[in-house]
């Protein structure tokens, strides 16, 4: 699958959940930038470690699939899990990935993306559906999966953003202000989690500049 392929999925689940989204225009702009946002970064990390095991087209799709979840249910508390979990269920179907280990790759680099984390411990009665869930796929482990938050973090529907602190006041006052978003979960896995986040982001900033040793790559390793 390649951009405009997810793209088209996404719009095939928007249109099967019309009720769920407040900006599916806005949706589709952040899917895209994510997708485009991986690749450059990607493209950097190689032309500084050329032997780095990063199969590009596969964390760009994971980028450009962390939010497909968002149309599958009106909460979007766990959109991420609910992503994942589809893309593990229908991928091979879906022409996402050619096998079920390629498509279960995809899928954890979109399980732990943003302040995933920080909802699932901050909201204990409301992850039942989820409980199954080992916690310790909920965080980024490696350096796809923090490309992919680095990919969704770097943009505001489809607006690459140059500062994270600016973005993650924007969302605060969206979410504790706006009728349309507000909601106090959201609110509190970002100020719970924006501190772990940017050392992330920041991490993905040193590895496409080419300021990492050999040894501080293999710290993260890859999926």
């Amino acid at each position: 699958m390649d951009k405009n392929g997810l793209i088209s999925l996404a719009k095939e689940l928007m249109d099967k959940n019309p009720d769920i989204l407040n900006n599916s225009v806005g949706y589709l702009k952040h899917l895209e930038a994510s997708y485009e946002i991986a690749q450059e970064i990607v493209s950097k990390i190689i032309s500084h470690y050329p032997n780095i095991p990063l199969i590009g087209e596969e964390v760009s799709l994971a980028a450009g699939l962390h939010d497909i979840g968002r149309p599958l249910n009106k909460d979007q508390l766990f959109h991420e899990l609910r992503g994942a979990d589809y893309i593990e269920n229908h991928g091979l179907e879906l022409n996402i990935a050619n096998s079920q280990e390629d498509v279960s790759r995809i899928a954890q680099m979109v399980r732990s993306h943003g302040f995933l984390y920080e909802r699932w411990i901050l909201n204990t009665t409301a992850r039942e559906e989820f409980e199954y869930m080992d916690i310790s796929l909920l965080l980024p482990r490696t350096w796809q999966e923090a490309i992919v938050t680095y990919s969704d973090d770097h943009n505001e529907s489809g607006v690459r953003v140059s500062s994270l602190e600016d973005k993650y006041s924007r969302l605060l006052a969206k979410y504790q202000h706006n009728p349309k978003f507000q909601d106090d979960r959201v609110v509190q896995s970002i100020i719970s989690g924006q501190q772990r986040v940017t050392k992330l982001c920041e991490r993905v900033d040193n590895l496409a500049n080419g300021k990492l040793t050999k040894k501080e790559i293999a710290t993260y390793g890859f999926l």
